[in-house]
């Protein structure tokens, strides 16, 4: 029964020092400070600082006794009083709230149909910039790059980056300039990507874009390599549109690739 009384004053708000005093108090009626430490079971020298925290809250009271301080419990009643303004006060807050929480919702749609930016720079900021597409919920990443100049930016991480994404299950999509790399990389991976080649001078992207979840981002080999990306719902959907029109178009130019390379035959 007692260890009920204790959760059910913790649950109220006291901590759980206040709580063993007052129930202490309550139970001897009149104490000191010394005697409520002792039945309370907590220490002495901290009994005060309870018992004063327990003053404030109107719990306790001390009595007239001028000779020693001894401290009197008040009236369970007081934790209803209490209980019941802490309810009306928490009512008058759900009401207030609930009258600006189209307010606040309107601003959150404003905040949502902002575009998030962030900036990366150095071989750092890349390897941080590639990171983030590792978190793919979508498990597909829509992308247009260069294999040659982003291995030229991060020689050592691309490869450990592209064995990472397949592990990981998040295939590309890629429209790709048909160079030694990609050559390379769709060898490595037959199966598992679905890029296209075209003929190197009909890319002509001076950076290299991928597009995933409600992300594009940008890696640009200027300045020693830097990378944007830009978080927002509406300009990723428009991109996976453009993309995937450019998609179709770049499919056509890899068949006339392939034909190409099979009329030349062997060398």
């Amino acid at each position: 029964m007692a260890e009920l009384l204790l959760k059910k004053l913790i649950d109220f708000g006291l901590l759980d020092k206040e709580a063993r005093a007052y129930l202490a108090i309550l139970k001897l009626g009149l104490a000191t400070a010394n005697e409520a430490a002792k039945t309370a079971e907590i220490n002495r020298s901290s009994a005060y600082v309870v018992l004063e925290s327990l003053r404030k809250k109107g719990l306790v009271g001390i009595s007239d006794d001028k000779k020693i301080r001894k401290y009197v419990a008040a009236s369970p009643d007081t934790l209803l009083y209490a209980a019941r303004a802490a309810a009306e006060k928490q009512e008058k807050i759900r009401m207030g709230i609930e009258a600006v929480v189209p307010e606040l919702k309107a601003l959150h749609k404003d905040i949502d149909r902002k575009p998030r930016v962030r900036v990366y720079e150095g071989k750092a900021g890349l390897i941080a910039s590639l990171e983030d597409s590792l978190d793919c919920q979508e498990k597909l990443m829509r992308v247009t790059s260069s294999a040659k100049r982003l291995a030229g930016l991060l020689p050592d991480y691309l490869p450990e980056y592209v064995k990472q994404r397949v592990k990981k299950g998040i295939k590309s999509r890629g429209i790709h300039p048909a160079d030694d790399m990609a050559l390379q990389l769709m060898r490595d991976f037959p199966r598992f990507d679905d890029s296209v080649l075209i003929p190197e001078k009909e890319f002509k992207a001076p950076a290299d874009m991928a597009i995933y979840d409600n992300k594009i981002a940008y890696i640009s080999p200027k300045g020693g390599g830097f990378s944007i990306i830009i978080e927002n719902k509406e300009l990723a959907e428009v991109m996976k549109t453009v993309f995937d029109m450019a998609w179709a178009e770049a499919k056509r130019l890899n068949k006339d690739l392939v034909k190409k390379h099979k009329e030349k035959g062997p060398r």
